[in-house]
């Protein structure tokens, strides 16, 4: 068999944040959580949510501070969220763990070798 190709839709489900230092609040993202449903191209009816975050190290703005296009959190949206998501998780890679978690291993074995 093989890794199937999915349709994906996202959503935002939330973020941790910790202050940039004891002296400053400011709300620094060190995690993203987003929902990401998965519909079989081939077959409609095999689809799956799963909820997958990312974890960023704050440790390169507390030393350098800020970056310039910082984004408050007050003005932090659900789709930019989605979108940092999305650049970095590949859909290719989304297409092995659903293709995984759907279909079973034996599918992804035959791709990987293993």
């Amino acid at each position: 068999m093989a890794v199937h190709n999915f349709n994906y839709t996202y959503a935002y489900v939330g973020v941790h944040t910790t202050p940039l230092s004891q002296d400053d609040d400011t709300a620094i993202v060190t995690e993203i959580t987003v929902a990401v449903t998965a519909v079989d191209q081939a077959d409609s009816s095999k689809t799956l949510t799963e909820s997958f975050s990312q974890v960023f190290s704050p440790f390169a703005i507390k030393d350098n501070g800020t970056p310039d296009g910082f984004i408050d959190i007050d003005s932090l949206t659900e789709t930019q969220v989605i979108n940092w998501y999305k650049a970095i998780e590949d859909e290719d890679k989304l297409d092995i763990v659903f293709t995984w978690k759907i279909y079973g291993p034996e599918e992804v074995d035959t791709i990987t070798g293993d």
